[in-house]
Formats: C-alpha cells, structure tokens, sequence
C-alpha cells in the first residue's frame, strides 16, 4: 500500500470514512498488513481508490484512525466517569468496553510491529495522546478502586492498581488468545473473571 497522496477530485460522498475504516479492518483480519492494498479497501468499500486518500492521507492515517475510533467506548467512559453503579455493574461495564477496544485495535497493534513505519505512528500517536493510551484504562478502574478501598467495601490490604492491571490483562488475553494461538479454548467467560476478582478484593 502506497504512502503518497493520490490526486483528489472533488470532495467523496458521505458515509466513505466509515467503509473505508471498516473494509481495512476486515482486510486487516483476514490478510495481514503485508497484503492489504488500497484497490481492494476501495473495492471492499465501494469507493473510489483517490477516495482513500482524500480522507486519511496514507496508510499510517488510516490505521490510526482505526485505532482511535477503536477507543471510542473508553473514552465515553472517561468522559462519563465511572462507579454510578454497583461494583460488579461498573467492572462488567469496564471490562466490556475494554474488550470491545482490543478487539479491533489489537488488530492495528499485530500490524504494527510487522511494519517500521507503522509501528512509530502507531508509537507517535500514543505519545501525543497519553489520554487514550491502554494504560488509562489501568488508571480509571485503579482510581475508581482507591475510593472504594477507603470507603471499606474492598479490604484493606489489596494494590488496587495491580487489581486494576490484573483486570485490563485479562481483557488483553480474552481478546488476543484468537489471534496467538486461534482457539479461545480455557478462556473464562468475562462474567467469571469479574466475579473472581470481587471476590479477591472483597
């Protein structure tokens, strides 16, 4: 896939980011980055090659802006804030959102380290935004717990913020084992690992 700017014509229809985004997804999964070419993105998305470019400029745009519409759910989160429900209610909440991140940014992060270039956007951009870097997820279900810790309804006694890591892993393995190793064979259900986890804090 070439980085240089193809000529533009006029501005796209509406609607062409969204398939855009969505054809390089599926290409993503079912390809690699090694052969994802922007005449089967157009293709797939039904829009002209040049319109690839109009919108994202090159290929490190355009994964990047899969990654960021990937965050969409934890972002709302932060925005929002966290702890309005119950305790196993919020980490449901928490850890659904979280997956629903991996499983479309982890493709963008396999992609990544198979490419140079790729991997110091993807790079570039988490250091610009450390505000939607994986990391902040640790962070808001880590504060989140320091309150309930000093309210007593966890135990005195538990590292809230490795309960908090422990938690974002388990979301990171759910949703990368397919992709490592191509079965989700032993995975627990998300239900189990969150009420495994109260039961450990409580």
């Amino acid at each position: 896939m070439t980085t240089a700017d193809a000529p533009r014509r006029g501005r796209p229809p509406s609607g062409g980011r969204e398939r855009i985004r969505a054809a390089t997804f599926d290409l993503l999964r079912e390809k690699g980055i090694a052969r994802l070419a922007t005449k089967e993105i157009a293709a797939r998305a039904g829009v002209s090659e040049g319109s690839i470019f109009y919108h994202y400029k090159n290929r490190e745009g355009l994964l990047s802006a899969i990654f960021e519409n990937a965050l969409a759910p934890l972002i709302e989160i932060r925005e929002e804030g966290i702890g309005a429900q119950s305790l196993r209610e919020t980490l449901d909440h928490f850890t659904t959102a979280v997956e629903h991140f991996l499983e479309h940014a982890i493709v963008v992060m396999f992609a990544a380290q198979a490419d140079v270039d790729l991997r110091s956007s993807v790079t570039e951009y988490l250091s610009e935004n450390p505000d939607r870097n994986p990391q902040t997820g640790v962070r808001l279900i880590g504060e989140y717990l320091d309150e309930l810790q000093r309210s007593g309804i966890i135990r005195a006694g538990i590292d809230t913020h490795t309960a908090a890591f422990m938690l974002v892993s388990s979301c990171t393995w759910r949703a990368g084992q397919p992709w490592l190793v191509g079965t989700t064979d032993g995975v627990p259900e998300r239900a189990d690992v969150v009420d495994t986890l109260i039961a450990m804090l409580t």
